[in-house]
């Protein structure tokens, strides 16, 4: 008998009995009919099942059973329904760890199809190597702090966005445009303004300034301000009584850093000039300038001289060294000028030279302040002549001035040579009338003057 003939003629007998299930919980029964359908589904008098108004939760295997009489057994039938929708991700997120700490940060989403997850960090894309949708890393840097955003999208409606808002705790950051101690030169009378920025304060750090270990007092001639994480100490007039030692000091719970100032009225270091027409360099002889800022007279200079045997190379393998030679530094004091400045210029020649030779200069400049710092090293070379005293097969007659941003290492003072002043000086620098000629041994001359 055919099998199809068979189950409609038991139809009609009313011998079939007909279930539906949802995966595996019971929907409906054909022998039961007063029992209730869940909403939005409905069994028809073929036994056929209909579900309306698809919602994200009907996406299930749906499987119709036929229990026949004896001797035949229950077939079934399985249909599944997949509904499609736009993906979804967790609410925005904040997230505060310490630097060193990991960073765990998650974007779970739904949706169907499954959603390919995106990252951006403050609005640019993040170049991973594949989709995911966790990222972890180590807050080595307090630039990983940002805005993390997951962007879900499975073709679907509209993508899904989420933010999650990184911060890093981290030391304390204040910094000033000075890589070392900065200096403020300053004259009684003038404007000055200390300035500490504060670039990475997580959490917020309290703030203040410091004087020689008190803290400052402000009133209406110094004023304390905060502008973009820059941190002014303002002195509308300069006093005597204001120099000194300065710290601007931040502090929060993981800990506290300071920033180091000096306020003086002592010169700033002088600067060397390089200038091929004003650095005239004979076998015997060689002219420096340089410039130094002051808003006092210059009282004096002490220029500093010596060969300089670091590079020296001969042909006698011994004769190569990189030790201190033994003609030490030499000192010549040159006179001031009678100018306020800020800018004072000076240009000097150094006569009785060696021929074809390296040598290295600094100058340190004094005011009714004290002397400044040193000046960065300027090494230069004379040309060749006759009266060479040290033989080598280096030609240095080639070589131009250069700067050397380190402080030398003073050695003792040799005897005494006197150098003869140049007689034409360049515009617009100062004019001396007497010979620059004072040279002395003195083991601790640079005491005070070379730090």
């Amino acid at each position: 008998m055919d099998v199809r003939k068979s189950l409609v003629r038991d139809f009609v007998k009313g011998e079939l009995r007909v279930r539906w299930y949802k995966d595996k919980i019971l929907l409906g029964d054909s022998h039961t009919p007063e029992e209730p359908l869940p909403p939005r589904v409905q069994m028809h008098s073929n036994y056929s099942l209909q579900v309306d108004n698809l919602q994200t939760q009907d996406t299930a295997d749906y499987t119709c059973e036929i229990i026949r009489p004896e001797p035949w057994g229950p077939i079934k039938q399985t249909h599944s329904i997949e509904v499609l929708f736009s993906p979804t991700v967790p609410e925005d997120g904040f997230l505060e760890v310490r630097m060193g700490d990991y960073v765990d940060i998650g974007c779970e989403t739904t949706g169907t199809p499954p959603p390919i997850v995106d990252w951006r960090k403050n609005g640019e894309p993040m170049a991973l190597l594949e989709h995911r949708s966790r990222i972890r890393f180590r807050a080595e840097h307090r630039l990983l702090a940002g805005v993390y955003e997951c962007i879900a999208n499975n073709g679907v409606g509209d993508p899904a966005r989420a933010t999650i808002t990184v911060v890093i705790q981290g030391k304390l950051c204040p910094c000033s445009q000075h890589q070392t101690v900065p200096t403020c030169i300053l004259l009684v009378g003038l404007r000055a303004a200390l300035a500490a920025k504060l670039e990475f304060a997580v959490p917020p750090a309290r703030t203040a300034w410091y004087r020689d270990g008190r803290p400052v007092r402000t009133d209406d001639r110094v004023v304390q301000m905060v502008h973009d994480n820059v941190h002014h100490l303002i002195f509308r007039s300069v006093r005597k009584t204001d120099f000194g030692n300065y710290t601007f000091r931040a502090e929060n719970k993981l800990g506290m850093a300071d920033l180091m100032f000096k306020l003086t009225g002592v010169p700033n270091a002088a600067s060397f000039k390089v200038d091929p027409n004003l650095n005239k360099a004979t076998a015997t002889s060689f002219t420096l300038i340089w410039e130094v800022d002051s808003y006092s007279t210059i009282i004096e200079y002490n220029l500093w001289l010596r060969p300089y045997y670091g590079r020296l190379v001969t042909p006698e393998p011994d004769a190569f060294t990189t030790e201190p030679p033994a003609n030490h530094w030499i000192k010549i004091i040159v006179p001031g000028d009678s100018s306020d400045g800020p800018i004072h210029s000076a240009i000097y020649t150094v006569r009785g030279l060696t021929p074809s030779t390296v040598y290295e200069a600094i100058v340190t400049s004094r005011n009714r302040f004290g002397w400044s710092k040193p000046s960065s090293i300027l090494h230069f070379a004379t040309e060749p002549g006759a009266g060479r005293t040290r033989p080598s097969t280096a030609d240095y007659s080639e070589i131009t001035p250069i700067l050397v941003e380190t402080e030398p290492e003073p050695y003792n003072i040799s005897q005494a040579q006197v150098f003869e002043r140049l007689n034409e000086l360049s515009n617009g620098a100062r004019e001396t009338t007497s010979l620059a000629a004072i040279l002395i041994y003195d083991p601790d001359a640079f005491a005070g003057t070379i730090e």
